[in-house]
């Protein structure tokens, strides 16, 4: 009994600092509530029964409309959490309330009630809500958990995962003063579109979330469509810098198309968020994958598009070489000279690059792919990617399908 007083006591605490509600359950049954409040707005049973069912510290779940509930498993005895939500990351939509209203079962007579209690919550974005909950258990447990453990919201960067706390800031609390915002928004949006412009996916890792001084304000009259806007505000932007970075038009629009189309296509806020933490780093990635050779030598550079620019075509040294007016092996000889690889190396790697990006934005089959790049079999394909990437064709679809 003294540890159910002492949470109640924390419980009471912490709400005034967040205005979060919060329900401590035990064996599914709530025991006690931050703001005081009826029944009929205690969580819906189908949610809890998915926050309840896994076993780790911290879960969360998002309804089909964008809005999200929190979980902390304690350890003060069997079967017990403490419950946030709901929240949302934008005000509530006439659509979002009437799904509210099914969910939580809200009678005619009683939604005056309901919105009143709604309209209490501020409005959240999933990784502070995240935040918070990982700052409770610390409080509670002593037990550190990192953004990166609990979800992909906050996954940790490696070579085959682009979601990242930079990408974060794109999906920040809607309610902040605009004025007190703006500036600080603008620096650290600058400092994001700049790593996408000079291709620095290295420095995805050093860029610091800060949800205090970054805000994208509301952009969408639900949460789904707030995501959906942020996608294409976020995609736009960081097309523009990829183009200023090198990225070459039509794989900056293609890329931009994919994004676009994909956030329309979606319904999961989940999904979508993953979607949104990709934006940012893959135009990076891109744009430091198809960085241009440095050379000072116009008709270098001439060389260097020509090649980007007709990977589907059967490219020899000598087309190059007549493109720009050199003789074939004068040419060969400058050019490896100048940039340190051979002209029929580029050639393959400008090819390869080209199919990387097939594998992974379109679902043409492998053997379409290499003949539309004009290699001469599916197995030369097979071998040369594999060389240069370290990984079959295969794979690396499968791979990025994961």
């Amino acid at each position: 009994m003294e540890k159910i007083y002492s949470l109640i006591n924390f419980i009471k605490a912490y709400y005034p600092d967040s205005n979060i509600p919060m329900y401590l359950f035990s064996d599914e049954k709530c025991i006690f509530c931050m703001p005081e409040q009826n029944e009929l707005t205690h969580p819906p049973f189908q949610y809890l029964r998915e926050l309840f069912s896994g076993s780790d510290r911290i879960t969360y779940c998002t309804t089909e409309y964008g809005i999200m509930f929190c979980s902390l498993r304690l350890n003060h005895w069997k079967n017990s959490y403490i419950v946030f939500g709901p929240i949302t990351t934008v005000p509530y939509s006439d659509s979002d309330l009437q799904h509210l209203y099914k969910d939580y079962m809200v009678s005619n007579d009683s939604r005056l009630d309901f919105n009143s209690f709604l309209r209490q919550i501020p409005c959240l974005s999933l990784p502070s809500l995240l935040k918070k909950c990982i700052f409770l258990n610390y409080c509670l447990h002593e037990e550190t958990i990192s953004l990166d453990q609990l979800t992909s919201v906050g996954q940790t960067f490696s070579e085959n995962d682009v979601t990242t706390d930079a990408s974060l800031l794109l999906e920040e609390t809607y309610h902040k003063k605009e004025n007190e915002q703006h500036n600080q928004t603008y620096i650290l949006e600058e400092q994001l579109l700049k790593l996408v412009r000079t291709g620095n996916c290295e420095g995805f890792k050093e860029f610091m979330y800060s949800e205090s001084n970054f805000h994208i304000g509301v952009t969408g009259s639900t949460a789904l469509r707030q995501l959906k806007n942020n996608i294409i505000i976020t995609t736009t932007l960081c097309t523009r810098a990829a183009i200023e970075g090198g990225l070459d038009y039509d794989t900056a629009y293609q890329l931009s198309d994919y994004f676009i189309q994909s956030s329309e296509r979606l319904t999961s806020a989940d999904r979508l968020t993953d979607l949104l933490g990709k934006v940012s780093y893959t135009f990076a990635e891109k744009v430091a994958q198809s960085k241009t050779p440095i050379s000072t030598d116009e008709r270098m550079q001439k060389a260097i598009r020509y090649i980007q620019q007709n990977v589907n075509q059967h490219l020899t040294v000598g087309d190059v070489a007549d493109y720009v007016g050199f003789s074939k092996s004068y040419f060969s000889a400058y050019f490896k000279k100048t940039l340190g690889f051979s002209v029929s190396a580029f050639i393959l790697r400008c090819k390869l690059e080209e199919g990387r990006e097939l594998l992974q934005y379109t679902d043409k089959s492998i053997s379409t792919i290499s003949e539309f790049l004009c290699f001469s079999s599916q197995s030369h394909f097979h071998t040369a990617f594999k060389k240069q990437f370290g990984i079959t064709p295969s794979e690396y679809r499968k791979q990025q399908n994961d």
